[in-house]
C-alpha cells in the first residue's frame, strides 16, 4: 500500500520522521533526551490523527482506522441505523434469499445435494424466481444452477461458515444454532452476514484478479462512508473507484496520468466497481445501477445512486 494510513500499526517511517523534525527542529538539535523527544512525538502524533487527510476524503487518520479495522464503533464516521428500520430490512435482497434457502433446507429435513455438491437445480430456481438481484447476464443462462448464478454460492457459503447449516452424507441440514437463527432481529442478522461478508468471504471469489481479494473489500466501511456522503446523486462508479485508489494505493493515485500505469489502474477500477457495486452493495441492495453500453466496445459504464435501503442501514457521524 502506498499511504501512510494506520499510524497505530505501523513503524515510524521516513516520511514521518521528516514531518516531525521539520515541525520540532529541536527533536534533532541532540540536546534533548530520549524521554523529551517522545513526549513531542506523542504530540505530534496527536495532532496529526486529529488532522484533516485530502487523501481520505477529508477524514482524519483516527477515523480511517476506525473505518477499517472498527467500522461500527461508537464513534466511527459510520454508523448502524438498522436497528431502527426493522421491518424495512427483511427485504434486503442477501438476506430475504439467505432466510429462504435456511428455511427450504429445514423443511426437507436434510436437502440431498447433486452428486457435485451443489444445490439442487429447483432450489437455485426457486431463490432466482424471487428477483431480488439483478444480473445482466441471467439472459444467457440456460440451467439456473449454483455453478452459474453468481450470488448462490456465497449464501450457501454464508450458512455454512456461520454454522447454521451442515454437510453429511451429501446431504444438508439444519444445526441448533440455526433452528435458533430466525428468530433474531432482522438487523442482528444483518449485521452477522454483513460481517461474513466483510471479513470472512475472499472477494476474489467475485472477479478474478490476483490480489486476494483486496480490491473493493479492503475499507468497504470507507466506500460505504463516501457512497452514503455522495450516492444522493448518480455518479460513474468510477468516482468512488479513484477515490479508493487514493487512499489505498497512492502510488498509483500519483502516476494515474502515466501510460504506463493505465492497463494496472483500469483493472484495479474495473474490479472495485465490479467487485463493490456490481455485487456487494447490489446484493446488499445498497445501491441503484445502471449500466449503459458504450457502443462498438464490449465495456460500459456503470453509473451508480444510494438506495433508501442503505440510508435505513448506515448513517453518518
Amino acid at each position: 500500500m502506498g499511504h501512510n494510513y494506520d499510524i497505530y500499526t505501523m513503524s515510524m517511517s521516513q516520511e514521518i520522521w521528516e514531518e516531525f523534525i521539520k515541525k520540532y527542529p529541536q527533536a534533532n538539535s541532540g540536546k534533548l533526551s530520549i524521554e523529551q523527544i517522545n513526549v513531542l512525538m506523542a504530540e505530534y502524533i496527536e495532532k496529526r490523527n486529529a488532522s484533516a487527510v485530502d487523501d481520505f476524503d477529508g477524514l482524519t487518520p483516527h477515523q480511517m482506522h476506525l473505518l477499517l479495522h472498527y467500522p461500527l464503533a461508537e464513534d466511527s464516521p459510520l454508523k448502524w441505523v438498522a436497528p431502527h428500520y426493522e421491518s424495512d430490512l427483511a427485504a434486503i435482497p442477501l438476506l430475504a434469499l439467505s432466510d429462504m434457502l435456511l428455511a427450504e433446507i429445514q423443511k426437507a429435513g436434510e436437502l440431498r445435494l447433486t452428486a457435485k455438491g451443489n444445490l439442487p437445480v429447483a432450489v437455485c430456481t426457486l431463490l432466482v424466481k424471487k428477483n431480488l438481484i439483478d444480473w445482466k447476464y441471467m439472459k444467457y443462462v440456460k440451467i439456473l444452477s449454483e455453478d452459474n448464478i453468481p450470488y448462490i454460492w456465497p449464501i450457501k457459503e454464508y450458512l455454512t461458515t456461520e454454522g447454521l447449516i451442515k454437510k453429511r452424507n451429501n446431504k444438508l441440514f439444519v444445526t441448533k444454532k440455526g433452528e435458533k437463527y430466525p428468530k433474531l432481529a432482522h438487523s442482528e442478522r444483518l449485521q452477522q452476514l454483513l460481517s461474513f461478508f466483510t471479513a470472512r468471504f475472499n472477494w476474489q471469489n467475485l472477479y478474478g484478479i490476483e490480489d486476494d481479494g483486496e480490491i473493493g473489500s479492503m475499507g468497504w466501511a470507507f466506500s460505504l462512508y463516501l457512497f452514503r456522503k455522495y450516492g444522493h446523486e448518480t455518479k460513474n462508479a468510477q468516482f468512488y473507484a479513484d477515490k479508493w485508489i487514493r487512499a489505498f494505493h497512492t502510488q498509483y493515485w500519483t502516476e494515474r496520468n502515466n501510460p504506463a500505469y493505465n492497463a494496472i489502474i483500469s483493472d484495479i477500477r474495473s474490479a472495485y466497481e465490479h467487485r463493490f457495486f456490481g455485487c456487494f452493495a447490489k446484493w446488499f441492495g445498497f445501491v441503484k445501477v445502471e449500466e449503459i453500453q458504450i457502443p462498438k466496445q464490449v465495456i460500459s459504464l456503470m453509473e451508480v445512486k444510494k438506495s433508501e435501503t442503505l440510508d435505513k442501514c448506515f448513517g453518518m457521524r
